[in-house]
């Protein structure tokens, strides 16, 4: 049988055709089953149409309509899931044809859609960014806030009357109690004032003597030895211009410092040992003969009655020579020492001429031959000597590391004098390896020993006295003001120091309370003025808003990370936190004016009227308001004021009355009767009666409601007079006393005629008194009959 090869070609060619038009981009899909395969599907299909009719409805129709086309619908339905709304914005693949105007078209929308990604990105970005910066930003504040919390203030309320508290509504929400303690006040009291000069533009006080006298006063000896370190250290040559830290390491200011500290220590070993000595005058055998050198000799025959084996090059006065030089030494005094090894003979020849160098050179240092000699003759002879005094000023002399040596430094302060005296500060570099400079105490003080290894929580004061001396002045300060009873110092002490421009700073209001920068050389601190201020006003700066406001006036010339001046900012806060707006900032007057003098006097006037009559307790808020009101009173004295005359004179008439009441309470009648008198607001004669009930009606409120108790105490104080008069009339009755017993009689009448004057005034003036003080005042006048 012939085959037709030619139509079985052809009709290869057109199946091929087909196939690659299915594969391609044609409208129809592949077909991957066989007739059986589809005749099966199919009988599927209609068994779940017959079996669940409700179920699945419109799956079931869909898949009837499109597999009568070919289309499998399950397999549909998964690369539909497959697809993503991502895809939408990715670039369009160009099309294969040589189609131009569709490349074009491609290009365009390809080139739009890369803008659009890049914008969403860059927004998406920028969005981030702006979030990041403003959520790291209240973090800082709400973390300074934490920290600065930590020390919280007390929350006691005035009791005030109803018609004060509507007052007070339109002033300032008044507390009762002050969160200050007694130093507290006597600081702000102080810095107040060196701040109101400051505004002035006059000379500034020495602050750190001010303190110094205040604490002197009180006889506080820890207080007064600390500022008096204060001033010690703080009496430098040169204060800094630049950086702190990079100018207290110069070598200038160095030699200043090691020169500072020395003298406060040889100086407090001096009046120790004169402690000693004066106060046991028979035994220390002092002598007719003034001078330093006759109290160190008379220390040592009190200190050393039985003398140590092993003393070399003999004796001075009784004493072991060597001994006398280094207590002269240790005192400071040079020119006793030089007496003393003139005095002893010629043991001390060769030693002599370098012992005179180092008096002339104020006992810093040698020349460098005279000390490589000292320390030759160290290394061969002395540091095997027996004698523990030579070795400790051969040490000193030739700065030398001194071995242990317990039976001269038992104590800190000796140590660390010891190693201020082996002290070479750091200048062209041409210093050994092992010797002792500043940086390198000062490393070993904070961090090799450090707070345990002074006993610092138990020994607050030695610690702080071993950072402070080797100018470690932050980290002393840092560590005072963790101590709270030591807190209000630690402020103090470092708001003199930056007026001074002694204290280093970090360069971010926002940095730790004490820091160190990277460039910084060990073992050197700053420490955060601003986060030290606001935490120790936190504790009363709600009840005491105007001395948190002397605190912050020392931020003034400081700025935060944002460039805000930190006093303006500190302000505010408090101004929004307190609520105190007049107070703190101010009235301005329908004319323009800004005056607040008046209000200031007027609440004064309601506050003292409610504890004018009370005992003058230390720490009570009569003590309290006493203190603030005198202070007002003494700078409205100097500097004059716009209050009215009615609100002036009320203010000062209850000062008045406040000091007869502390007259009062303190038994000292005489002056208590004098101060009444002198105001003249009681009638003390029968005659004055109706003058004085006249005048009765032009006081305030705030006088007239005192007006009882001052006639009560007044009486109390006559009837007293009344009694000691009435005795010593007792004691003269003899006829040899006639004289005298007629005077005392006279007393005795003209006290009883001031009591009924008073009690008249009492029953006459236009004033509701209390019912007992009305029976309690004619009480005594019958006792006084």
């Amino acid at each position: 049988m012939d085959v037709d090869y030619a139509g079985f070609t052809d009709l290869l060619q057109q199946a091929e055709q087909l196939t690659a038009d299915i594969d391609g981009e044609g409208e129809l899909p592949r077909v991957e089953r066989n007739l059986r395969q589809i005749v099966d599907a199919g009988q599927q299909l209609w068994s779940r149409t017959t079996q669940a009719v409700s179920k699945d409805t419109c799956d079931i129709k869909a898949s009837i309509l499109l597999g009568s086309k070919g289309y499998d619908l399950p397999r549909i339905s998964q690369k539909i899931e497959s697809l993503t709304s991502a895809r939408t914005f990715e670039p369009i693949e160009p099309i294969r044809e040589t189609d131009i105007q569709g490349f074009l078209k491609n290009e365009r929308e390809n080139a739009m859609l890369s803008v659009i990604e890049e914008s969403k990105k860059a927004t998406f970005e920028r969005s981030d960014k702006m979030f990041w910066e403003t959520l790291d930003s209240e973090w800082e504040q709400e973390k300074m806030k934490i920290l600065n919390a930590l020390v919280g203030p007390s929350q006691e309320l005035l009791e005030v009357t109803t018609d004060v508290k509507s007052f007070l509504s339109e002033t300032i929400n008044l507390k009762t109690r002050s969160a200050m303690d007694n130093f507290e006040i006597m600081y702000a009291k102080e810095l107040s004032s060196y701040n109101e000069q400051a505004v002035r533009g006059g000379t500034k006080c020495n602050l750190p003597e001010k303190f110094h006298s205040l604490f002197k006063e009180l006889d506080d000896k820890k207080v007064v030895e600390l500022w008096e370190m204060v001033k010690t250290m703080a009496d430098i040559p040169l204060k800094a211009d630049k950086d702190i830290l990079a100018a207290r390491n110069s070598l200038l200011i160095q030699t200043s410092l090691i020169k500072q500290s020395r003298i406060y220590l040889e100086r407090k070993y001096f009046e120790y040992i004169q402690g000693i000595v004066f106060g046991n005058l028979l035994q220390a055998q002092l002598g007719p003969r003034p001078g330093a050198y006759y109290v160190v000799r008379s220390f040592l025959k009190m200190k050393m009655l039985h003398q140590p084996t092993g003393l070399e090059d003999g004796f001075v006065d009784g004493n072991p020579v060597w001994a006398v030089i280094y207590y002269c030494l240790r005192c400071g005094k040079l020119d006793a020492a030089v007496a003393a090894a003139k005095n002893v003979g010629d043991s001390l020849r060769d030693f002599l001429p370098y012992l005179v160098e180092y008096e002339e050179n104020e006992g810093l240092r040698l020349k460098p031959n005279s000390e490589s000699y000292i320390q030759l003759q160290y290394r061969r002879s002395v540091r095997s000597s027996t004698d523990p005094f030579k070795r400790a000023v051969y040490c000193i002399l030739g700065c030398v590391t001194l071995d242990a040596n317990s039976e001269i430094m038992d104590k800190t302060e000796d140590y660390l004098w010891m190693k201020l005296c082996q002290l070479r500060p750091e200048d062209a570099g041409n210093i050994a390896q092992d010797t002792l400079t500043f940086p390198k105490l000062q490393s070993q003080l904070l961090e090799e020993y450090g707070e345990a290894h002074f006993n610092a929580y138990q020994q607050p004061y030695l610690y702080f006295q071993v950072l402070f001396l080797t100018a470690q002045f932050e980290a002393a300060i840092e560590f005072l003001f963790r101590i709270e009873s030591l807190r209000c110092h630690a402020v103090h002490i470092a708001v003199v120091l930056y007026e001074l421009n002694l204290l280093a700073l970090p360069s971010s209001c926002n940095a730790p309370l004490l820091s160190k920068a990277s460039a910084d050389k060990p073992p050197m601190r700053r420490l955060n003025l601003s986060r030290l201020l606001m935490m120790y006003t936190k504790k009363f700066e709600t009840t005491d808003p105007r001395e948190a406001l002397q605190y912050f006036y020392i931020l003034r010339d400081l700025r935060s990370n944002r460039g805000m001046n930190l006093f303006m900012a500190c302000v505010s806060e408090l101004v929004l936190e307190t609520k105190e707006y007049e107070m703190l900032l101010g009235k301005i007057e329908p004319d323009g004016c800004r005056k607040k003098h008046d209000k200031v006097i007027e609440i004064l006037n309601k506050l003292l009227s409610q504890v004018v009559p009370q005992l003058n307790v230390v720490g009570s808020n009569r003590q309290r308001l006493e203190n603030l009101a005198l202070s007002i009173a003494e700078r409205y004295k100097m500097q004059g004021h716009n209050a009215t005359p009615e609100t002036a004179g009320t203010f000062f008439l209850l000062l008045d009355l406040m000091a007869f009441f502390n007259f009062y309470h303190n038994n000292q009648h005489v002056d208590a009767l004098d101060t009444i008198k002198d105001l003249k607001i009681l009638p003390f004669d029968i005659k004055d009666v109706e003058q004085k009930v006249t005048s009765f009606s032009s006081y305030s409120e705030e006088v007239r409601r005192n007006f009882p108790d001052v006639l009560l105490a007044t009486m109390n104080i006559l009837y007293s007079e009344y009694k000691k008069t009435k005795q010593t009339a007792n004691i003269l009755q003899d006829s040899r006393y006639k004289n005298e017993n007629l005077n005392q009689e006279k007393n005795i009448s003209y006290l009883r005629s001031q009591a009924s004057a008073l009690i008249t005034f009492a029953g006459m003036i236009p004033y509701r008194m209390p019912g007992d003080t009305n029976a309690r005042l004619v009480q005594i006048e019958v006792l006084m009959i």
